[in-house]
């Protein structure tokens, strides 16, 4: 496939390449009938001829933007073709003003195609509103609920920071010091007779009357 497109392209190419050379000789016949200076008169063909090529390659720059930007140069590039074509197939019709015209007219146009080259395509309101709504279907639906409190899970917690530890910290009366030593004896808890019993004795005690 590389092979014949390659091929082909080098037929195109020859084909414009022997096209324009007899093209160039009948322009440049007209130019110098029409009184322009000879040694100027060799730029004329340029001039037509490039018009062609410039405003064809202008509106397969600017496919992208739809007809509306592509119509203009592809109206100047059959203009400029068809006075081409004139030239080289009816020479003795033509008239000196307006082979003498020609060059102002495309030097207008040409700085014209280059503003609508040069000028910045503007992104549609539509496509990119499209574009957001595109992607907020991805997006998780954000809730209106309000947040419940975090609580850090009781069990990952020191006991000294546990509820019942807070609870067993608060002052005891000594008749309940008594009730719980003695619970804690008959449930197998190693405590001694007076002084202090560990805050987890506390728990245990109050988490089994809870339950009860």
């Amino acid at each position: 496939m590389e092979r014949s497109d390659n091929a082909a392209a080098s037929v195109i190419v020859g084909i414009g390449g022997i096209g324009f050379a007899l093209s160039y000789e009948a322009l440049y016949t007209a130019a110098v009938t029409a009184g322009m200076s000879p040694s100027l008169s060799y730029g004329y063909p340029l001039i037509v001829e490039g018009f062609v090529t410039i405003a064809t390659w202008t509106a397969y720059r600017l496919r992208d933007r739809g007809w509306t930007a592509t119509a203009y140069p592809w109206l100047l590039a059959v203009v400029f073709f068809g006075y081409s074509l004139w030239v080289n197939s009816m020479p003795d019709t033509l008239l000196g003003p307006v082979v003498r015209g020609v060059p102002s007219v495309a030097l207008g146009f040409a700085v014209h195609l280059f503003t609508q080259l040069r000028k910045k395509r503007n992104v549609e309101p539509v496509a990119l509103v499209e574009l957001l709504d595109e992607e907020s279907e991805h997006e998780e639906p954000v809730s209106v609920e309000p947040w419940p409190e975090w609580e850090p899970p009781a069990d990952t917690l020191p006991l000294s920071l546990s509820h019942a530890a807070f609870e067993a910290e608060k002052p005891r009366p000594a008749s309940e010091h008594a009730e719980v030593r003695e619970w804690a004896r008959r449930n197998g808890f190693n405590v001694k007779g007076t002084g202090r019993m560990p805050q987890r004795v506390y728990a245990a005690f109050e988490e089994a009357h809870a339950k009860a």
